[in-house]
């Protein structure tokens, strides 16, 4: 039972691992550790680890990747009592499923994770919201 917690909870970072890659290259990069990025990404592209013990290995906190997509709009505090929050723009999915990423852009605004899937070197599908 502790396996399904375990996955559900790797799924649920994959789209913020993902979606970090963009500033997460370029932080590792940074601090000489590109490689053990670049290593890690491959591992979980092949299946032979998890996300969650990719960043265990890289030293980074759960908290910080999920820190890093921000909330879903209309999620949070903040909203008028009785308003329901309509999806405007687009949505930006993962390409083929694997995270499960749903992103709004809203008319104008800027493109989540620039468009791309950082994990999967590809764009991002774009559906109607």
């Amino acid at each position: 039972m502790g396996d399904t917690g375990d996955m559900d909870e790797d799924r649920a970072l994959r789209p913020a691992f993902c979606a970090a890659m963009a500033w997460l290259d370029d932080v590792m990069a940074a601090e000489g550790r590109g490689d053990a990025l670049r290593a890690a990404v491959q591992a979980v592209q092949a299946g032979t680890t998890t996300v969650q013990q990719a960043i265990a290995g890289l030293g980074i906190p759960p908290h910080v990747l999920t820190g890093a997509t921000g909330a879903t709009r209309g999620e949070g505090e903040g909203g008028a009592p009785g308003f329901v929050p309509h999806s405007a723009g687009e949505v930006y999915v993962c390409p083929d499923g694997w995270c499960g990423l749903k992103d709004v852009r809203q008319p104008g605004g800027a493109l989540p994770a620039g468009g791309r899937c950082w994990l999967r070197d590809r764009p991002l599908r774009v559906l109607e919201a």
